[in-house]
């Protein structure tokens, strides 16, 4: 569940300046945006094949070292500066070189993924004579195709370079981030003439040793959601989000900056019909919930895809209710492929949907709350950072923005500032990476199993029972809760999974489908907290689903 929120970025000052909406861009404040053969700020990207500017292809370990801008003369290392460190950031910055010494991929903080956007940062010392002018940063890439990448990052160097201010930085696209890629970067003087002082022993080049090898992990990393906009039908009106072209994008790009993928894939359902009041309600999204997850049913789509549902209801939303999931799934299987269900508020536009549908979405990836406001229900005691924040400094792929780890909070959390942490970027991508495996593994086809039998029971008591594909996987039923069916062999006892959906108070029930459906003479809900079972009239059960073997 979410609540409203105010959205403020910080605005990095130094050298590397950042507009009104804190964007990087830069130094000379020209609001040059990073994009396609653009670095972040504003210097060259051309491809080793290219006639651009920034460009040589050589070969051999130490061609590198010598690599020019053609037709210019050579330029020679910095005087009174060194480089030290270097990070890569695609969501949530990792820690390349320290002290001028590589960092080896297996002690990453995080894993950095093959394919997906990726910011390199340079820091600085100065030394006491140093004369303040503009140098360039040279970011050189070999590739196993033995091609190579020279980009070329001109700033004016005045102050000190921390992660919060001044860097060289140099963006790589998607098609540039493959496994097996070398790089190391410099600091070149252009015009040797205005500089002072003596170049650094060693010089600024990094890593010191030699050329690095980028860490990357290389797996297909992908999610797919189906929106679902709802058409209320109510006291004669019809609400119902109309949801455009442009909307689709920014989900798309707010769940791809959040998420460890190399694409997210979202779709627009047919709309769905609901007539029953939403806002006055008084049992919140639980019955519409409820609804897409008979509507997921009746689909039955492949397991790996989400359905979400977007609201814009004729009778107004409950009170700070902003969004609910039908669960938090404790393992991403094809089984309970039915826990992929969650709605949030339309709010008029895909931008300002994007944050809840953020937020909900992890909760059916398996993510929990986080603990920041105070006011967030069922935490997850492991989070290691206080307060909620996102641990390290974070970079949005499309919006070019830095995130400061202590300013910002994990996108679980009820705070402002909203991002991915370190912690939720691992977390996440385990779980992606077995969605997305399914798919290359080949179209999934039917799910293994009898079937579910699904129950919801809302705060006012009404109860609502449908199935679904699936089957209920061993050593995930509530200890002490079942469905007792009494057919005409007698009476069977089928364990059960017992949960109150996240910030709700509607009751979810999921069992293996009786094999007696719809012909059985009782159903009985058996739950740790009844000593009498309560009874399930099996003619109100939907049956979505019906296995092919009866």
């Amino acid at each position: 569940m979410r609540h409203a929120r105010l959205c403020v970025w910080l605005c990095l000052g130094g050298a590397v300046a950042c507009g009104d909406d804190g964007t990087v861009v830069p130094a000379d404040g020209s609001g040059t945006e990073a994009s396609s053969g653009t670095s972040a700020g504003g210097g060259s990207t051309v491809a080793a094949d290219d006639t651009g500017t920034a460009s040589t292809t050589t070969t051999g370990s130490d061609a590198e070292s010598t690599a020019a801008l053609p037709d210019d003369p050579p330029l020679g290392f910095a005087a009174g500066i060194r480089i030290d460190r270097l990070t890569a950031n695609q969501a949530v910055q990792v820690q390349l070189v320290d002290d001028g010494v590589e960092v080896q991929p297996a002690d990453y903080a995080t894993r950095l993924i093959t394919g997906r956007t990726t910011l390199i940062r340079a820091y600085w010392t100065l030394h006491a004579d140093f004369t303040p002018r503009q140098l360039i940063g040279r970011l050189v890439v070999d590739y196993p195709d033995d091609t190579q990448l020279v980009q070329d990052f001109p700033l004016m160097v005045d102050g000190p370079s921390t992660d919060g201010s001044a860097s060289f930085q140099w963006l790589l696209q998607p098609d540039q981030v493959v496994p097996g890629m070398r790089y190391r970067a410099k600091v070149l003087d252009p015009d040797p003439s205005l500089a002072t002082g003596e170049v650094s022993d060693p010089p600024p080049i990094l890593p010191l040793a030699g050329r690095g090898t980028l860490g990357l992990y290389d797996a297909p990393l992908e999610l797919k959601v189906e929106l679902i906009p709802v058409l209320h039908q109510f006291e004669n009106e019809a609400c119902v989000p109309e949801i455009l072209e442009e909307d689709i994008e920014a989900m798309r790009m707010q769940l791809e900056q959040n998420n460890p993928v190399q694409q997210a894939v979202i779709t627009v359902g047919e709309p769905m019909p609901y007539t029953d009041p939403i806002g006055t309600s008084g049992t919140g999204f639980g019955p519409v919930l409820t609804a897409l997850a008979e509507r997921r049913a009746a689909d039955a789509p492949a397991p790996n895809l989400y359905y979400y549902g977007l609201l814009d209801p004729c009778d107004g939303y409950p009170p700070g209710l902003l969004g609910q999931a039908i669960g938090i799934p404790a393992a991403p299987t094809m089984e309970l492929a039915q826990q992929r269900v969650a709605t949030g508020r339309w709010w008029g536009s895909g931008e300002l949907a994007a944050e809840t549908f953020v937020h909900e979405i992890g909760h059916t990836q398996g993510r929990y709350h986080v603990l920041c406001s105070g006011g967030e229900g069922g935490p997850d005691l492991d989070y290691p950072h206080p307060q909620g924040r996102i641990g390290v400094w974070g970079f949005g792929i499309y919006d070019f923005k830095l995130r400061s780890p202590s300013t910002s909070r994990d996108y679980m959390t009820y705070c402002s500032n909203e991002w991915v942490s370190d912690y939720a970027w691992e977390q996440t991508l385990e779980v992606i990476e077995i969605l997305t495996s399914w798919d290359q593994a080949g179209a999934p086809g039917p799910i293994d199993g009898p079937g579910l039998l699904m129950g919801a029971i809302h705060a006012d008591g009404t109860e609502q029972w449908w199935t679904a594909p699936g089957s209920l996987p061993p050593g995930l039923a509530t200890a002490g809760a079942a469905i007792e069916v009494t057919d005409a062999h007698g009476l069977h006892t089928l364990p059960a999974l017992v949960y109150v959906r996240p910030d709700g108070d509607t009751l979810q029930i999921i069992a293996d489908r009786p094999a007696a459906l719809p012909h059985a003479l009782a159903l009985d809900l058996r739950t740790p907290a009844q000593v009498t079972p309560s009874p399930v009239d099996p003619s109100r059960v939907h049956d979505l689903y019906v296995p092919a073997a009866r």
